[in-house]
């Protein structure tokens, strides 16, 4: 009658009668709306059929247990013991449930138990007499017969044994039952066998690769023997030949067994069959609409024979160009031609991307921040940032140009025009200029090549115009490019600054974070540096602040004319707490010298804990540090950070 209603409210009298469910049954209609749009709207318009099930349950008698005379087992445990919930009621269910209360309680040392039950229409009543709890006599001690504990008891031998080397070891409990004492005396019969030992694992063949694999597992023998670890070896031999291209490679083992007086030695011997190295095929390209193949060449490893080495340098420069959000590499094996093709399919980023903020401060007033970017510009992976800051008192802008793939898989440009603003300690500086670096890839992390820049400075009412040039060696490794666990970076430059002053500086920096157990992490810096001539105080070194030197306050040390010469030294220790929280407690030293021809003699150090969490951006975190000097609880300072800080 009302078919809009009735479908998108729902109801029966037991509904109406409760008005509160409406709202219920009106969320229910909403849902089938989304869910079934078609057949709901038919329904709405009276052109459908509405349904309404009917449920007819037969509940059939109730029936209720009650148990007279036990004391050890409540009677809830005893209901679960005779199973009757699950089985039901009838005369099989009644004496299957009976044998398993005299089970329960005999398994207890009750072996005197007497159990009966009586039927009265619906109630079944259980008669108990439990009698007196017999003792366990077991190597000369007294203890209350549990079968459950001796079999634990068992249990936990035959494992030592096992570990021990039997790996057969097997037992049974004896049990001699003295009624009129009330005792039970105990003895455990093992059969322990003989001990089941690796005693070598051998290759027969000329591949090195292969053999040091071989090597690395006797390292660890004579060792309980434990198919877990030849299963472990086959793994990464099969993954061996798989990932060097050997797609038909095989192996066998051979094994001989050595028996002495009480122990069995296993020998097995290995046999490799590489067969033939698959060579690298047809790459293909799928998904990219915008980057051109050349490009996509440039980011794409090959060589003569098929790897996973290659596969997975693939994968990572893809990644790392910041052009695609997805990227899925699969395999086609060519038995014939005894290639392996490669389909590499690829979901482009956005390219275009924009951030506009207007805010307010005191200091400068009305500030407008706008930042645009744009990706793989015509193409060829060449991408440009802009950003352009302007308050009531100054403008800085920012124009940025990166290509990670420069006509070659082997070079990358950074490139940047730029005018800017820094607020130090002791001096302000305002800089435009141009700045270039040009990487040559020597490995997949590592880099080395030219820098140059041309800048015009203001500081401390002067100013200096600098032409600097140099060379740089970078490394920075992360294990997994999301979320790693270990992480290095490492980088040695060296500069020339000519002009209106005339220097020279050395600096070298390195950073690890590693994993020493499964959970618990260290991390370390050390750095240092050097500078010759007439240096300007923005080249010159201070430390304090957060990224080193914690104790103490934003370039403090080395004020108010800066160093020629520092080292630092930092060390953390990432502790778990629950969830992705840490605890991290960290120390720093390091010391600023005013003379470049000889090292800080006045060393600081600070120490503190920090607590944060693990995000896949990089720890979020706060830190509470304080200065190596006395009343250092009236100096602490406060840091909150984001990321690793290299």
């Amino acid at each position: 009658e009302k078919p809009f209603w009735r479908v998108l409210l729902p109801t029966d009298p037991n509904i109406e009668r409760r008005p509160l469910r409406l709202v219920g049954a009106l969320a229910e209609g909403i849902k089938n709306l989304f869910s079934h749009p078609i057949s709901t709207l038919k329904a709405i318009s009276g052109k459908g059929k509405l349904a309404y099930p009917v449920f007819y349950v037969y509940e059939g008698k109730r029936y209720q247990a009650f148990f007279e005379g036990n004391s050890f087992f409540s009677p809830q445990e005893l209901l679960r013991i005779s199973g009757l919930p699950q089985k039901g009621i009838d005369i099989f269910s009644l004496e299957e449930g009976k044998e398993s209360i005299v089970n329960a309680y005999q398994s207890k040392g009750f072996f005197d138990v007497e159990v009966e039950y009586k039927q009265e229409g619906e109630t079944i009543f259980f008669f108990i007499k439990e009698g007196e709890r017999y003792n366990a006599i077991l190597n000369g001690q007294t203890l209350p017969y549990d079968e459950e504990e001796l079999k634990k008891e068992l249990e936990k031998m035959t494992e030592q044994l096992k570990a021990q080397g039997y790996t057969l070891a097997e037992g049974e409990i004896k049990t001699n039952i003295d009624r009129g004492e009330k005792l039970v005396n105990v003895s455990f019969d093992i059969n322990k066998g003989k001990k089941q030992m690796f005693k070598a694992i051998n290759y027969i063949g000329n591949n090195k690769d292969i053999a040091k694999i071989f090597r690395d597992v006797n390292k660890k023998l004579p060792a309980v023997y434990n198919s877990a670890l030849i299963e472990q070896l086959n793994l990464r031999i099969d993954k061996y030949l798989k990932g060097k291209g050997y797609m038909e490679g095989s192996f066998e083992a051979e094994v001989i067994l050595e028996e002495e007086e009480d122990v069995i030695n296993y020998i097995y011997t290995y046999k490799v069959l590489d067969g033939p190295r698959y060579r690298a095929g047809l790459d293909l390209y799928y998904g990219a609409k915008v980057t051109r193949n050349r490009e996509l060449s440039y980011m794409t490893v090959r060589e003569e024979f098929y790897s996973e080495k290659t596969l997975d340098e693939t994968l990572y420069n893809f990644i790392s160009s910041n052009l695609f959000i997805g990227v899925k590499i699969d395999t086609f094996i060519d038995t014939d031609k005894k290639q392996v093709h490669r389909l590499i399919k690829l979901q482009e980023d956005k390219r275009g991307f924009y951030d506009l903020g207007v805010g307010y401060n005191s200091q400068e007033g009305l500030i407008l921040d706008l930042t645009l970017g744009l990706k793989n510009l015509f193409g060829i992976g060449l991408s440009s940032t802009l950003n352009y800051k302007r308050s009531e008192k100054r403008e800085t802008y920012s124009l940025n140009f990166e290509d990670p793939f420069l006509f070659t898989r082997k070079l990358w440009l950074k490139s940047n025009v730029l005018k800017d603003y820094q607020k130090h300690k002791v001096y302000t500086l305002n800089t435009q200029g141009f700045a270039l670096s040009l990487g040559y890839r020597i490995t997949r992390y590592t880099s080395f090549g030219p820098f140059f820049s041309i800048s015009d400075n203001r500081y401390l009412g002067t100013s200096a115009r600098l032409n600097k040039y140099g060379l740089f060696l970078l490394r920075e490794y992360k294990d997994d490019i999301f979320n790693p666990s270990r992480v290095h970076y490492d980088s040695l430059s060296f500069l020339k600054a000519s002009g209106d002053l005339n220097y020279t500086k050395a600096e070298l920096n390195t950073f690890y974070f590693i994993p020493i157990t499964t959970n618990l992490n260290l991390s370390f810096k050390v750095s240092g540096g050097s500078a010759w001539g007439s240096v300007p105080i923005f080249d010159r070194y201070f430390l304090g602040g957060l990224t080193n030197l914690r104790g103490y306050s934003y370039e403090e040390v080395g004020s108010p004319t800066g160093g020629k010469s520092y080292v630092f030294g930092r060390m953390e220790l990432e502790v778990p707490l629950k969830g992705s929280f840490v605890f991290v407690p960290f120390y720093d030293v390091g010391g600023v010298e005013g003379s470049s021809n000889r090292l800080p003699r006045d060393i600081k150090h600070s120490f503190g804990f920090g607590g944060g969490v693990k995000t896949p951006v990089g720890p979020i975190r706060l830190d509470l540090a304080f200065p190596g000097e006395k009343d250092f609880l009236k100096k602490f300072k406060l840091y909150l950070s984001v990321g690793y800080i290299y």
